[in-house]
């Protein structure tokens, strides 16, 4: 292996195209980062929307809730400003083909020089040349896409901690609602309860003493000989009648 020197050509090819492949894969790859920004957003989203009604439907007027809202929405609204920007295509640098070099650039310099060294030497310059104006530019798009992803997702790691506290906020007063609910729930019940009990106990009171005095002071009749008679009981629900059975007439005294 002969000795490296930046007097070789073809070392000095070898070195440019290497780093035309270093900045080229390094820009492919802070855009395949961007799933991590997505993420962020998807579970910022959730409870995006609710958090906003709260402010805007006026469910929650606490000045602490407010204030973080707007921080977070800020700082949301900042790296998805960041996020748009690296999305943008740019004018990524490529190698032409090689035929330009074998047959145009080859014949136009064989015009004027037939010592074929020389041509090759020629050629090998007008090379490194595309390789070094591809290299800057997309050393260039790779500094300013990185530059844009940190910002984006800086700002958006950012926007947790706002997002928690108003979530904190929004989490409490649904407990608080359904606490409320509970309440109001068990005092309907209470109240239906009462209101169901309650004539049913008259109305057994009434059964029972109409039962113990129905005939024992009808005047004109003899008593003992009445058919005892009970009213149906029907069950609020729809069930069947619970049917009385009617004890058989006494028979009458000679």
């Amino acid at each position: 292996m002969g000795e490296k020197s930046f007097y070789d050509l073809d070392y000095i090819i070898e070195v440019s195209e290497q780093r035309l492949d270093q900045y080229t894969s390094a820009y492919q790859k802070v855009l395949d980062k961007l799933t991590h920004i997505i993420l962020i957003y998807s579970a910022i989203t959730i409870f995006l929307i609710p958090l906003v009604q709260d402010t805007a439907l006026f469910k929650i007027l606490n000045p602490v809730f407010i204030s973080f809202l707007v921080v977070f929405l800020l700082l949301l609204f900042i790296s998805v400003y960041y996020t748009i920007r690296l999305l943008i295509p740019v004018e990524v640098a490529y190698l032409s083909f090689p035929r330009r070099y074998y047959e145009q650039f080859r014949l136009e310099l064989e015009k004027t020089n037939d010592d074929k060294t020389i041509v090759g030497d020629l050629l090998k310059g007008s090379y490194i040349g595309e390789l070094q104006t591809a290299i800057e530019i997309n050393e260039g798009i790779f500094r300013a896409k990185s530059r844009l992803f940190y910002n984006a997702i800086r700002f958006a790691l950012l926007s947790i901690i706002p997002y928690l506290v108003c979530l904190s906020f929004h989490i409490s007063r649904k407990e608080e609602n359904v606490q409320k609910v509970q309440l109001v729930n068990s005092e309907i019940l209470r109240n239906f309860m009462e209101r169901n009990t309650l004539p049913q106990n008259k109305t057994n009171t009434s059964n029972s003493t109409s039962t113990t005095s129905q005939t024992t002071q009808l005047p004109g009749i003899d008593n003992s000989q009445v058919i005892v008679s009970t009213p149906n009981i029907i069950k609020e629900n729809g069930q069947k009648p619970l049917e009385t059975k009617t004890p058989p007439a006494k028979p009458a005294s000679r």
